[in-house]
């Protein structure tokens, strides 16, 4: 999982967004007190407790600044929420919102794809790899028939099975990217890219 240094980090400089709000203040010192449960992610779907915080300024339509749910329940207000999920272990899934999020360096780091990483990050990445290099056998599978197909036909026949070998190529290429990308994830994930960052 993403460093628990980075991620307090994460929750104090989003807490200097929100400056002074009781509120947030409230929820931002819960947070830091169980960090080790607090986890980033970009998709909530699914999430048992999930907290969705918005400082946003520059949206076009203003967002709630706070929403969360507890197993399906909507929480009220931060005091609602922090009693309902103090006494138990389960995982607090966090999407923070705010200008420049998607470049911000240390939200970035610190983010998950989905909720089913903070249940068990390895396991949803191994399941996810896996789906993604059945694909590509499978993909792999309809070139090389396309091409041991080609010799026998009529030029009709040729374009429309070089039509079919180009789109598996550009298939395999999305997934080799889609691969190097979880697998960039599963480092961050397992820890293996804080081992020269001793943050």
């Amino acid at each position: 999982m993403p460093n628990r240094t980075k991620k307090l980090d994460a929750i104090l400089k989003f807490g200097m967004m929100v400056g002074q709000n009781p509120w947030f203040a409230f929820l931002i010192g819960f947070l830091v007190g169980q960090i080790d449960r607090v986890n980033f992610v970009r998709d909530l779907s699914d999430a048992e407790i999930a907290i969705r915080l918005s400082a946003r300024q520059t949206a076009i339509w203003p967002r709630d600044p706070f929403k969360a749910t507890v197993r399906g329940v909507n929480m009220p207000n931060t005091y609602t929420l922090v009693r309902a999920i103090c006494s138990e272990s389960t995982p607090i899934c966090v999407s923070l919102d705010f200008d420049h999020a998607e470049e911000t360096p240390w939200y970035q780091e610190v983010l998950l794809p989905s909720a089913s990483y903070a249940k068990d990050a390895v396991t949803a990445a191994q399941e996810e790899s896996e789906a993604l290099w059945k694909e590509m056998d499978r993909t792999l599978d309809v070139y090389r028939e396309c091409r041991r197909l080609l010799k026998e036909q009529s030029p009709e026949r040729r374009r429309e099975l070089e039509f079919y070998m180009r789109t598996a190529e550009a298939e395999m290429k999305k997934i080799s990217r889609e691969l190097e990308e979880l697998n960039r994830q599963m480092k961050r994930v397992t820890g293996e890219d804080s081992a020269a960052d001793p943050s």
